[in-house]
Order: structure tokens, then C-alpha cells, then sequence
């Protein structure tokens, strides 16, 4: 079995890279240096050559709410194109197994939780990730509709929010987790004696390292598993102040935790049910707070 990994880089496809080739096997995997997504052209000629029987689709423009706010024209824009790129790609070049990895943010605000994945599209992705989400549910459908024809199995993981070791600090462009990472280790290296985090701190959140997610993937790959849509969550929730808490005590931040509250802090979101992967016999195995001790060495130790 052939497998191409679309979007090498980043925290995702640099954990999937390490999976892979730490199994072995036929694997390849493309930079966007080396196949512009967002170029349908380019797609269809690098799925033409190679011939891959599955296809991962891990690659995506990411960017922190501010910037989502900021400039939704292009977040909206480039998601859009390498979605449907890839997915139309695949299809016309006869790969029979997708696996999209779609966002959690598709589902609505306030939806009664845990979230299952009937409750999709049940109302309007969540405001501050608006661009992002509107982008990923589009590609989302596309594999559903796909999927509908029989011949083909293109499905759509939805994992809650992502950390790892791929990926290094980067203003305005990183997820919570090393943000926050960020703002305790520098408070402690110039002595500071206190923390803002932006907004009340009580918006909730489940968080999943992303060698889980690899690892659901991959599994889904070697099943039988044929419906559109499949959860991938950790099945734990945390405040950010919470977050804040295990950061601060990671960065040896003894100082007072302020609140920003004129920043935006997001959804207040819903614990995600991961009924249908669990059937599969899959569980998370990365710790919170041992996944974050990593990273923040990762980040930092010298």
C-alpha cells in the first residue's frame, strides 16, 4: 500500500513523517516548495506520476483567532483551494482511500455535548474561527459526497485542538498551547512577576498531542470504518486557566496569572464524542501534562 502524505511540514505532517517512516513501507510525503495544493495543475501531476493507493491529507493554512480576524480572505481562500485540490485530484486519479483531517471548529456553538458527529452542519461554525472552519467544512462535504459514490472511501477526521514537537514558536501564527509555553518561559527569563492571558480564562478546551491523532489515522486506514465523519478527541477538558496553571508550573512561573479582557478568547466549547474510533479499539496515550513537559522542551532546552 502506497500512502502519500500531503503537507509534510508543521506539527501534523512532521508527526505523521516520523510514524511513517519509523514503520516503513511505500511512503511519501510533499512540501509546499516541492507541490503547490493550492495549484490544482501541480496536484494532478504529482497524483498522475506516483499513483499513491491513500491519500493524507494533513496539509492547511493555520493561523491564531487574531489573525483568523485579521485576514480571513486568505485563511478562507487557501484552506479552500487545497482541500478541494487534493480531494478532486485524488479522485480523478483513482485513489480509493482519503483520510482529510478536518477541525472540530466546524461543529456549531453551543450544540449539546459530548458532540457527535449526526450534529454536524446543525448550525454556523464557531464565529472566531470562522474562515478556517468555513474553508474545512466545505472539504469535509466534498469527501462526504465523494464517499457516497461506493467506490471510493474518503474520509474526514476531526480532531479537537493539536500540540506536538513539530513545530516551533511563531507570533500571531501558534495555537494556545505554545503561545501560552511562550509567555511563561519569557516571564521567566526577564524576571517578570506576572502573566496576561487573554480573556476570562474559563473558555473550555480538549487538547490531543498529534502523535494520537497519527495513530487514529492510521488505524482508520486499516479499517473497514466507512461513514464520512469520525471524532478524534481526548475526551478531557480543561479551562485555560487551568492550561495556564500546568504551563506556569512547567516554566517555573511562581508569579500572579492577569486577565486581558479585551481579548478575544474564543467558543465556549463541547467535549467531542469519540464513540465510533474508540469501537476501534483506539484511546489517547499522551498525557496532558507530560505531552506539555516535551514540548516545552523542545522548545526550550538548550
Amino acid at each position: 500500500m502506497k500512502i502519500y502524505l500531503a503537507g509534510r511540514n508543521g506539527l501534523l505532517g512532521t508527526a505523521f513523517c516520523r510514524y511513517y517512516r519509523k514503520l516503513g513501507g511505500d511512503f511519501l510525503s510533499t512540501s509546499s516548495a516541492e507541490v503547490d495544493l493550492r495549484d490544482k495543475s501541480q496536484v494532478d501531476a504529482f497524483l498522475r506520476l506516483h499513483r499513491p493507493d491513500v491519500v493524507i491529507l494533513s496539509a492547511a493554512k493555520h493561523g491564531g483567532i487574531e489573525n483568523y480576524s485579521r485576514f480571513p480572505l486568505e485563511y478562507y481562500r487557501d484552506n479552500l483551494l487545497i482541500s478541494t485540490n487534493v480531494i478532486n485530484a485524488a479522485a480523478e486519479n483513482g485513489v480509493g482511500t482519503l483520510i482529510n483531517i478536518g477541525a472540530s471548529c466546524v461543529y456549531a456553538e453551543n450544540l449539546p455535548g459530548p458532540l457527535r458527529e449526526e450534529q454536524l452542519y446543525d448550525g454556523p461554525v464557531q464565529k472566531a474561527t470562522e474562515p478556517y472552519g468555513l474553508a474545512k467544512a466545505a472539504g469535509m462535504k466534498l469527501c462526504e459526497y465523494y464517499n457516497r459514490c461506493g467506490s471510493l472511501r474518503y474520509l474526514s477526521l476531526l480532531p479537537v485542538n493539536l500540540y506536538g514537537n513539530g513545530v516551533g514558536y511563531k507570533p500571531d501564527l501558534s495555537s494556545v498551547l505554545p503561545s501560552m509555553m511562550r509567555r511563561f518561559h519569557e516571564a521567566v527569563a526577564e524576571g517578570k512577576s506576572s502573566v496576561s492571558i487573554w480573556g476570562s480564562g474559563n473558555a473550555r478546551r480538549e487538547f490531543l498531542h498529534a502523535e494520537d491523532l497519527v495513530r487514529a489515522a492510521d488505524l482508520v486506514i486499516n479499517s473497514h470504518f466507512s461513514e464520512p465523519y469520525i471524532n478524534v478527541g481526548s475526551s478531557k477538558m480543561y479551562t485555560i486557566n487551568q492550561i495556564a496553571e500546568i504551563s506556569a508550573k512547567i516554566a517555573g512561573f511562581s508569579g500572579k496569572i492577569t486577565h486581558d479582557l479585551s481579548k478575544p478568547e474564543g467558543a465556549q466549547r463541547e467535549m467531542l464524542d469519540c464513540s465510533r474510533l474508540n469501537a476501534l479499539g483506539w484511546a489517547p496515550k499522551v498525557d496532558l501534562y507530560d505531552g506539555l513537559s516535551e514540548l516545552y522542551r523542545n522548545l526550550y532546552a538548550n
